[in-house]
């Protein structure tokens, strides 16, 4: 291996006099791992993994430093020594592997109530995160001093489980954060009102942390840049408060990124794919004035070395996050430095990540459904009873299934359909914004070919063609079958529609002008695809569904900014309407779902079906009767994501060695 590829990515630096090994560092983030708020094997597991792929600085994810702020029984305390034992075990875990490691600790304030104890959310002022959300407890002086203590205790047990160094969050929404905003802090006394005032008591609590930790180990923010959302902070007002905190004696280091806990601020921190990379790194640069010589740190959608060496070589920035891009592929360095890029399992940006956190269940990942699972899930073995093993179906789970039981060592064939592999992946990343489902599907086939599997494309398969083909095995990956269902017309024949495929396939300069309606029934990226691709082709999209929420199938973070831009692109969302026909002008009506009532949407040049399909079983069926072996993945259980479909192809093989 040779660091010389990316040589200001692996120069070694100096965060406040801790010596790490290159530039990369993992950011602080929510895996939703622990039990009871403690720390489990599977933070252990995680973070070592990481680290002993040559990441240079592990931070973390936050201790919350008070019981008002516990959230999630994943999350982790600071405030129970309960928690040291398994503390000291991630610490040690990632110092072995040769990493170093800092934590981040905060409250997370209105946003973030104790739903085990059912503790109210605090904060600085009676005003919820988002409409419909609890409203906080507007925190009293005595509170306010209860949690300034807090923090500083949760420091001494950080400091005391072997962390080298704190960041404390001032940003993103959280209490900190609360205080400097005037969209949640709405206070009449010294601690609201003006911009001097508001700053009063976060000011306050990193001042006495710093005091408290007196330069023990390293002490830095994590900050946001800008708000992103209506009545927030904007750059030059955060450049001034970021300004402040710099100032204080024994804040050591900057760590900047963006947004607010707000919709849809919050989404823009975790950019999806619509974003192009690093899509805020003018202004975290623009903090290098205020802050003096502090080493700046930020993070958002780095996707590869490359993008990194890049930022750096301007000469601004001296620290990266990675966070994504190593859930993706935890040997992203090594591969990278040996000169093996193409062999990097890309982070696409789906979000599927973060849309677990939102459910409140543990972090996973599309691209490495082991993320989570590092303790039961290793690294494929190569296991004794190699068998054969027919794989039906070329998209995304039939090729990651069989490139997963060739590393396994099984005989591997493939069947693909059409002449194409990927799957509904090649037309899916034509659509406006979703290009790197391309790179999903380059990946995925270039995988399957360094495996040497047999691959043969344009093959219709028969239960009697697979039962001849005598496998062990046979996988099947066959997908779902999608129909565009024509509408019904009062006093006339239905009109047809097309499926999104269709829409995506045809000329773009065919939509231009058109007025067209989807009609939603899967709520998911798809019809995002389409009402995008097809506005942005310049025609007025209307989307017309039955639930009450838009893109229910989207996930969280990602549906937040999705919304934002269909909003600017002029599309319009109508939910809560059933039974979508014509009437005899040929004019859409639909029924309000919560009032009965009929309403008319007008004339449409086109109708678009979002349908979620239906597993195709009947191979299954025929297989089965002939005694195969069979196990049905992804769509052809039932209509599933990307991240189920790949996590299933996981499941599958992995049981297969299980089973011998």
């Amino acid at each position: 291996m040779t660091e010389t590829r990316y040589p200001l990515a692996m120069r070694p630096f100096d965060l406040a006099g801790v010596e790490v090994r290159n530039r990369i560092f993992l950011p602080a983030h929510t895996t939703n791992f622990g039990r009871d708020f403690l720390p489990t094997d599977a933070h252990v597991h995680y973070l070592a993994e990481r680290a002993r792929a040559g990441i240079g600085l592990v931070i973390v994810e936050p201790l919350r430093v008070h019981r008002t702020s516990l959230g999630r029984s994943g999350g982790l305390t600071g405030s129970d020594r309960r928690a040291l034992p398994g503390l000291r075990r991630i610490v040690e875990a990632v110092r072995a592997a040769g990493a170093r490691i800092f934590v981040q600790i905060t409250h997370a304030g209105r946003h973030g109530p104790n739903e085990t104890d059912r503790l109210p959310a605090w904060g600085p002022s009676p005003v919820p995160w988002i409409p419909g959300a609890d409203v906080p407890h507007a925190m009293t002086r005595s509170e306010m001093d209860a949690v300034r203590e807090a923090y500083v205790e949760t420091a001494e047990l950080a400091i005391e489980a072997g962390f080298e160094g704190i960041e404390v969050h001032v940003g993103h929404g959280h209490l900190l954060h609360q205080f400097l905003s005037p969209a949640a802090n709405l206070r009449d006394d010294d601690w609201g009102g003006s911009p001097e005032k508001r700053l009063r008591y976060p000011l306050e609590v990193v001042e006495t942390l710093a005091a408290a930790i007196g330069g023990r180990v390293p002490l830095g923010i994590r900050a946001s840049v800008t708000d992103l959302m209506p009545d927030g902070l904007g750059p030059e007002e955060q450049r001034e408060i970021i300004a402040r905190f710099a100032a204080i004696p024994g804040i050591s280091f900057v760590n900047a990124s963006v947004a607010a806990y707000q919709w849809p601020s919050i989404g823009h921190h975790v950019a999806d794919m619509a974003h192009p990379p690093h899509p805020f790194r003018d202004l975290t640069e623009a903090l290098r004035p205020v802050i003096g010589n502090l080493p700046l740190l930020t993070a958002n959608r780095y996707r590869t070395l490359a993008e990194v060496e890049d930022t750096l070589a301007r000469g601004v920035i001296d620290m990266i996050g990675m966070n994504r891009a190593h859930m993706a592929d935890p040997e992203l360095l090594p591969k990278s430095l040996a000169g093996r890029e193409a062999e990097v399992r890309p982070c696409i940006a789906h979000n599927f990540c973060i849309g677990q956190v939102g459910a409140h269940r543990p972090i996973s990942c599309m691209m490495n459904p082991r993320v989570g699972r590092e303790g039961d899930w290793g690294e494929i073995p190569v296991i004794a009873r190699r068998r054969r093993v027919l794989v039906l179906g070329g998209g995304p789970a039939g090729l990651e299934a069989a490139r997963i039981a060739a590393l396994a060592g099984h005989q591997v064939t493939l069947w693909e359909r059409t002449e194409a592999l990927g799957g509904r992946l090649v037309l899916a990343g034509t659509g406006a914004g979703r290009g790197d489902l391309h790179r999903m599907r380059d990946w995925l086939t270039a995988a399957v070919g360094r495996a040497g599997i047999a691959v043969a494309t344009g093959v219709t398969a028969t239960a009697d063609a697979v039962a001849d083909h005598g496998a062990d095995v046979v996988i099947l990956a066959v997908g779902a079958t999608h129909a565009a269902q024509p509408l019904p017309v009062a006093g006339g024949d239905p009109v047809p529609s097309m499926d999104v495929p269709a829409a995506l396939a045809a000329p773009r300069e065919a939509w231009r002008g058109l007025r067209i309606a989807i009609l939603d029934e899967a709520g998911s990226w798809a019809t995002l695809s389409a009402a995008e691709t097809l506005a942005a082709a310049g025609a007025a999209v209307e989307i017309v569904a039955t639930p009450v929420t838009a893109l229910w199938n989207v996930t969280l973070y990602s549906r937040m900014t999705a919304l934002e831009r269909l909003a600017k692109a002029g599309v319009r969302l109508r939910t809560g309407l059933a039974d979508p026909c014509l009437d005899d002008r040929r004019r859409l009506v639909c029924r309000v779902v919560a009032t009965g009532e009929i309403v008319d949407l007008g004339t449409f040049d086109a109708f678009v079906h979002s349908d979620p399909g239906i597993a195709a079983t009947t191979l299954q069926e025929d297989l089965e009767r002939l005694g195969l072996h069979v196990r049905p993945i992804g769509d052809a259980v039932v209509p599933r994501t990307l991240f189920e479909a790949m996590h299933d192809a996981h499941a599958a093989v992995r049981s297969l060695g299980e089973a011998s």
